[in-house]
């Protein structure tokens, strides 16, 4: 069996949600929308959803594009993206092993999405560590 690729990134668990729960509307949608698909829908860049669903990148959704990708997979309402109740922790580091392509999307036996990565560690990062990494991240858009 081949070793599968180990990263670490940190993420906020309301956008991991987010990656999840966009990659199960799509691979739900009848017929299967792909991540170029549904790129295209929103008028996007064909990349778009794939950059968003690969955590190498640290592209990330913003509310103009969770209101597209909505009206593109014809949601009713923005309570089918978002968790039914709020999430606990801002920040997580994980370090996870990558699956192989993150594009289509699997269903086990109990019709439960198999996510294209496995989380091998994870830490909720401390207050301080939060104050650093948001200095860091407006250093690096200044």
């Amino acid at each position: 069996m081949a070793k599968l690729e180990q990263i670490t990134i940190i993420i906020s668990e309301l956008e991991l949600f987010l990656i999840d729960r966009i990659r199960e509307l799509r691979g739900r949608a009848v017929p299967y929308i792909s991540q170029v698909d549904l790129s295209i829908k929103m008028e996007y860049s064909e990349g778009y959803i794939g950059k968003v669903e690969n955590f190498k990148t640290s592209s990330k959704y913003n509310l103009r594009s969770l209101n597209l990708i909505a009206n593109s997979l014809g949601l009713e309402s923005y309570t089918e993206l978002l968790p039914t109740t709020i999430l606990k922790n801002d920040l997580l580091e994980l370090t996870i092993e990558v699956k192989g392509s993150n594009d289509r999307v699997d269903f086990d036996e109990n019709n439960q999405v198999i996510k294209n990565y496995n989380i091998v560690k994870k830490r909720i990062l401390t207050k301080k560590e939060i104050k650093e990494f948001n200095t860091r991240r407006s250093k690096k858009s200044s």
